[in-house]
């Protein structure tokens, strides 16, 4: 026998088994789950100056990929203009059957955008005139995602949309299009909602609109929250801006309507400067209204404004007499570093749209400081902590999310796993980051994770040690997490 080809055969063996026994035990870490292919409503408030190819691919390029059918002429801003004859107006505003309307839907379709339709019932009196009798723009129902009837009426107003048979009549000419009736926030006088507190202002909505249209029910509030300067904060940016501690409130019972009625949930972003509540925004002020929209369950989302409104001034025009001083372009249609900052965040949200958009809203939880003289203490989380305490016991794969200073975590869920959109809410201006340790459960071993400022689509698994997750987010700034198992 030969010692040595049998010492050789030996030891190739036991190399053999002992590379088939290490790769049996080294897992490869569980990949990312597949989404059916879908994306959020991003509309600008004010439609773009000019119906032309150019004017289009401008919001286009903005990452807006519908166009919010708003009153906005150069012409129309003349006084004189409200009072001409109907030739004038069909060429200038908005409403079903005009000549913009129509030349807005063909630019619509030619640049690959979706549309709101505005009836008008705002800016141009229709009456009762039934939605049957007038245009109906069935060539591009394919683009169409909603009709806007109405921004921010009164509980007594409500009624008069919703009226049996003009609802019967909207049915049977828009089937089951989104009717869109845009709500007062919260902090509003009492007089704004018909003298009625803000929960019966939502019932009276819910009385009305959303019962009458259950088919494809939509929630829309345009709440803008920077009221107030944050020096103390920033001492280097005396513009920069903070929270009022209402916004969560607000998204906090809007959100409960839109989840009790299986709505769809729509805000409206702050996107003008030097308008009534703030001078100036910067890109972590519009990623933090973003992120927020979404840890309640939003979208769809409309800025307020893409286009520069001007006050209504006999011959004068918005440029000659503009309402804010930027918008995402300004009142020269040149695009403004607002234009920058949404372009940027809407490309990091869109890349995560099918993951977020295949999960349904089920709460949004708060982690907040508890001591009142921290720098950092929230008060509006403290508010909205009263309503929901954080509380894990009902989730499958999360045991706890543990913030080291204050974040908003949105639960949300599917037949076969979970997800949450973890949030910042913190002061953006302070330069560091924060800790967010995720502990998981049962079967859980690691973390997609989708979102965050420059995220381009491909999300990072994470993997658990000792059960624990971290992650580090910036104020204002969001997470989209999955738990995944081995």
């Amino acid at each position: 026998m030969n010692c040595k080809k049998s010492t050789f055969a030996l030891f190739t063996a036991i190399a053999f088994l002992t590379s088939a026994f290490a790769t049996s035990c080294t897992k490869s870490p569980p990949a990312p789950k597949t989404y059916t292919e879908d994306e959020f409503i991003l509309a600008g408030f004010w439609a773009p100056y000019e119906i032309t190819e150019e004017g289009f691919e401008k919001y286009k390029n903005c990452g807006l990929n519908t166009v919010q059918f708003t009153n906005h002429s150069r012409d129309a801003s003349a006084a004189e203009v409200w009072a001409a004859s109907d030739p004038v107006l069909s060429k200038t505003r908005y409403y079903l059957g005009s000549e913009l309307t129509k030349q807005s839907l063909e630019m619509c379709r030619k640049t690959g955008l979706k549309a709101i339709l505005d009836d008008n019932g705002a800016h141009f009196d229709t009456g009762d005139t039934p939605y049957s009798t007038r245009e109906s723009y069935e060539e591009y129902r394919d683009i169409i995602v909603g009709m806007h009837v109405a921004d921010e009426p009164s509980a007594l107003k409500m009624p008069e949309y919703c009226t049996p048979s003009r609802v019967a009549d909207f049915k049977q000419t828009y089937g089951d299009l989104p009717f869109l009736v845009n709500l007062l926030p919260n902090p509003a006088p009492i007089e704004a909602y018909g003298n009625v507190s803000y929960s019966e202002y939502l019932q009276a909505y819910a009385d009305t609109v959303l019962k009458s249209f259950p088919e494809n029910p939509v929630v829309s509030v345009d709440y803008y929250p920077y009221h107030k300067a944050q020096e103390k904060y920033n001492k280097d940016r005396v513009n920069c801006t903070q929270a009022e501690t209402s916004w969560l409130e607000c998204y906090y019972e809007v959100s409960s309507l839109a989840l009790e009625y299986d709505a769809t949930l729509h805000f409206y972003i702050q996107s003008a400067e030097s308008n009534e509540f703030v001078k100036t925004l910067y890109e972590e002020d519009m990623r933090h209204q973003l992120y927020v929209g979404l840890c309640f369950g939003g979208t769809r989302f409309t800025y307020y404004c893409y286009s520069v409104p001007g006050f209504y001034r006999e011959n004068a025009t918005s440029v000659q007499n503009p309402m804010y001083t930027a918008c995402l372009v300004d009142a020269n249609n040149q695009p403004t570093h607002l234009y920058d900052y949404v372009k940027e965040i809407n490309a990091e949200i869109q890349a995560f749209a099918s993951a977020f958009k295949s999960y349904k809203f089920v709460r949004c939880m708060a982690s907040y400081l508890e001591d009142y003289y921290s720098e950092r203490f929230s008060s509006s989380l403290y508010t909205l902590s009263t309503y929901n305490e954080l509380d894990f016991s009902d989730r499958r794969f999360v045991k706890n999310i543990d913030a080291e200073y204050n974040c908003l975590i949105g639960c949300f869920e599917r037949e076969e796993d979970e997800a949450y959109m973890v949030v910042g809410y913190d002061y953006w201006s302070a330069d560091e980051t924060q800790t967010v340790t995720v502990t998981l459960k049962n079967d859980a071993t690691h973390l997609a994770v989708y979102g965050g400022e420059g995220f381009t689509g491909e999300p990072t698994v994470v993997e658990a040690k000792d059960g624990k997750c971290t992650l580090r987010i910036k104020g204002g700034e969001g997470k989209f997490i999955v738990p995944l198992t081995a």
